[in-house]
């Protein structure tokens, strides 16, 4: 009876952790307005470069709708957090098809923030978090971008 009860527990919590989300070694993901994003599979649908040691761009494309985060730090990019607002080096936009007068752009009233929390230079993996809100002039309108996380293995230039 032992031997059953013990077998049956086990069997729960075995079951239990599988039924995890668990998310892939690489990845890159937010929520734009409150809907999961995520790059199409494509070979150039997501960028991860660390330009010089200073400028490191992240960012996916899903069909025509883009969102990137560029950040210029002149000593060297860190483990840290990274105000995103107006300043070109240091912003997030979105794009959700090829008309001009659909980009959106983080400035001095809609800021974010890129949060670095694992950058390793020998293996070219960096990790983090995001968040922003992004306007858009023409439309006068916002979007949001939230709860995104990213852990890829960038390209350093």
């Amino acid at each position: 009876m032992k031997l059953l009860l013990f077998c049956l527990f086990s069997f729960a919590l075995l079951n239990n952790n599988c039924k995890k989300d668990l998310l892939p070694t690489f990845y890159f993901q937010c929520k734009v307005d409150g809907i999961l994003y995520e790059p199409d599979n494509c070979a150039n649908c997501l960028g991860k470069d660390l330009i010089g040691d200073t400028t490191l761009i992240l960012g996916g494309n899903k069909g025509f709708e883009t969102l990137g985060i560029g950040i210029k730090d002149n000593t060297s990019v860190k483990i840290g957090k990274y105000i995103l607002n107006e300043i070109v080096g240091r912003r997030g936009d979105y794009k959700f098809s090829t008309s001009p007068n659909d980009r959106y752009f983080t400035d001095s009233i809609r800021v974010g923030q890129l949060n670095i929390i694992l950058l390793d230079k020998t293996s070219k993996i960096i990790e983090g978090n995001f968040q922003y809100e992004a306007f858009n002039i023409p439309q006068n309108k916002i979007v949001k971008i939230t709860e995104g996380k990213f852990r890829l293995n960038y390209k350093a230039y």
